[in-house]
């Protein structure tokens, strides 16, 4: 009994919210990788489905992201992501029973709105859930989760299309609607939980006196961008520079350079992503724990000179014969994986602490559109450095821009909150003017 209990006090509700954030990462992963070929092969679909599919989510989850920026829509955040969850369940079932482009646009609005709140959403409920010390392994963990959900998923759902090809896609569909289910029931007992909470928050704002209640609207009041400051701005663009120079060109850029420009064959392709899930599944521990004696802002930087090194390895290897572009490639895989462990343990912590915790929920969504605009226009970039037919070009390219995120990063992070919420006194590396709190 000892250890089921002590089991039970080390699984909290973060760890919940984690896993089966995960459990929702292996119905993406079902899907995603056949999603295209499944709707291109449909006669009433074609092409034009594929492109309804891709933009429309993209469009809607964008817009998403800039309603909830823009404070127009203000829920909070466990609401936020019940409606996400559910949003994207229906939009999933829907799209396995479209039968037209105009039923699968409006079903491709759900996934694409519901993506945009549950990607809103995660951010502010999990730093609510975690103590200040814990976010960076929070964090971590999270990202684990959702590269070993999808990688899993991709698996099975390639054991699957093996046997009955893409007839059996539309029930990987409805699987992937389903695996949003235990999701959105985490996210309705952490409502019920605050729901309860309330009365008690009720009672301390009649015990507040009208001078601090008017102090605090006061400063809610402020200008329109007073809520993201400088260090929220930054935030938001190195998130945007981020996945522009770095996520987006692991996904999209490198098999096209490593199949055209580099002579690779595509089971090599496979063998990339297999070693980058890999790597960030095994070593995103190691990684964290490596960084936590750090800032977060050091771990920023590792990530990006991580992601420089890959290229660089990559550049260099696209000289030599073809064993060594193998191996370059490979090599490649391993070291921009470190990165991403390196910027998954350190982006979302270090974004908490660059504004106020009422406003996370809003700078979330600022970066959530970044990532979306990132993700949308990052292949482009690549696509335009590989038309100079070389690779070691594309690869350099890329390795410079990425040096360009070092000057979103500054030279100091915020200041730790002490006991209360209070700004601590700050260490050599850290400003005392932090506006830091453990959000309760």
């Amino acid at each position: 009994m000892s250890t089921v209990a002590s089991l039970r006090r080390r699984f909290t509700a973060a760890d919940a919210l984690i896993l089966l954030n995960g459990v929702s990462t292996f119905g993406s992963g079902l899907v995603y990788p056949y999603t295209a070929l499944y709707l291109s092969d449909l006669p009433e679909m074609g092409t034009a489905g594929v492109s309804i599919f891709y933009g429309a989510a993209a469009a809607a989850n964008l817009v998403t992201a800039g309603v909830l920026a823009a404070g127009w829509v203000a829920p909070r955040p466990t609401r936020l992501g019940l409606a996400g969850t559910l949003m994207l369940a229906v939009g999933f079932l829907a799209t396995a029973a479209a039968g037209s482009l105009t039923a699968l646009f409006v079903a491709v609005l759900f996934i694409g709105c519901g993506q945009g709140c549950l990607l809103v959403s995660m951010v502010p409920v999990l730093s609510t859930l975690t103590p200040p010390e814990q976010r960076r392994s929070v964090f971590a963990r999270r990202y684990r989760a959702i590269n070993v959900g999808l990688g899993l998923g991709a698996v099975v759902a390639g054991l699957t299309t093996g046997f009955f090809a893409t007839a059996v896609v539309p029930w990987l569909f409805v699987a992937n609607a389903l695996s949003y289910l235990p999701l959105a029931y985490a996210f309705h007992r952490l409502r019920v939980r605050e729901r309860r909470a309330q009365v008690g928050d009720a009672e301390r704002r009649e015990a507040a006196t009208p001078g601090e209640e008017a102090v605090e609207g006061t400063r809610a009041a402020g200008g329109r961008l007073k809520w993201l400051g400088a260090a929220g701005a930054l935030a938001v663009l190195f998130q945007l520079g981020a996945y522009l120079f770095g996520h987006s060109q692991f996904e999209a850029t490198s098999p096209l350079v490593a199949v055209r420009l580099m002579g690779i064959g595509l089971g090599t392709v496979s063998a990339l992503l297999l070693v980058n899930t890999a790597v960030v599944a095994l070593g995103q521990g190691r990684i964290t724990r490596l960084l936590s004696r750090r800032d977060e802002t050091f771990g920023l930087r590792t990530a990006v000179l991580l992601w420089v090194a890959a290229y660089v390895v990559a550049m260099a290897s696209s000289f030599g014969p073809l064993p060594l572009r193998y191996a370059g490639l490979l090599l490649f895989a391993v070291v921009f994986a470190l990165g991403e462990c390196a910027y998954s343990c350190s982006f979302h912590p270090w974004l908490i602490d660059s504004v106020q915790p009422k406003d996370v929920t809003r700078v979330s969504a600022l970066a959530s559109g970044a990532m979306g605009i990132g993700t949308a226009a990052g292949p482009t970039i690549g696509v335009a450095l590989a038309l100079t037919g070389e690779a070691s070009a594309v690869w350099l390219g890329l390795a410079s821009f990425c040096l360009l995120l070092l000057f979103t990063l500054g030279r100091r992070r915020l200041a730790v909150p002490g006991p209360g919420g209070t700004p601590a006194v700050a260490t050599p590396e850290k400003t005392p003017s932090s506006h830091t709190e453990e959000t309760t």
